[in-house]
């Protein structure tokens, strides 16, 4: 399950990024030794119509950049994330303190490897730590202390208990207070 949202709420990062507010990514590129190449526009479009997995990286590789571009409000073009793609493990992340790897969608992990010819990838030692985010430190919010012994030996008869001792006191009290009302009724009548 945290998988999935995670991976949802990437892909909604991806499409509507928070940096500026955007009609979708405009163009990506792949970047390396040697400048920047294009990405085909509608890999890009298709490829965040998909569900994204997520998957665990062990060691770096080569790896490029990937810049993506959107329409903002003012009608301009401006870069709103970049990315680090991994092409021989086949997964990105998007620069930030919550990156998770994911698995692009077919379409676009061909698109970025068409992009990718004729630049040098990036060395693997000038890669971000792989590991994903550190999982957050466990945090209290209850504390149970067992009940000691009196508390026990109280409690052992448990509510339904209770409810027969107050049922019982209750038909005693009924049954003394009819049994008084005889007595004084005879005492009248004598």
């Amino acid at each position: 399950m945290r998988r999935t949202v995670l991976a949802l709420t990437l892909a909604a990062l991806l499409a509507l990024p928070a940096a500026a507010p955007a009609k979708g990514i405009s163009a990506l590129a792949v970047c390396g030794g040697g400048g920047c190449h294009a990405v085909d526009s509608r890999a890009v479009r298709a490829a965040f119509e998909r569900e994204l997995v997520i998957r665990t990286i062990r060691r770096a590789e080569p790896w490029y950049r990937l810049r993506a571009r959107a329409r903002v409000s003012s009608g301009e073009l401006a870069q709103v994330w970049t990315a680090e793609w991994l092409p021989n493990a086949g997964v990105l992340r998007i620069d930030g303190p919550d990156a998770v790897w994911v698995r692009p969608g077919a379409a676009l992990r061909r698109a970025l490897a068409r992009a990718a010819r004729g630049l040098r990838p990036r060395p693997a030692a000038t890669l971000a730590p792989v590991a994903g985010p550190a999982p957050p430190p466990a945090r209290v919010v209850e504390v149970f202390s067992p009940a000691d012994e009196a508390d026990r030996r109280a409690d052992r008869g448990g509510p339904g208990a209770r409810a027969l001792a107050i049922a019982l006191g209750t038909v005693v009290g009924v049954g003394a207070a009819a049994l008084a009302a005889r007595r004084r009724r005879r005492a009248a009548a004598a």
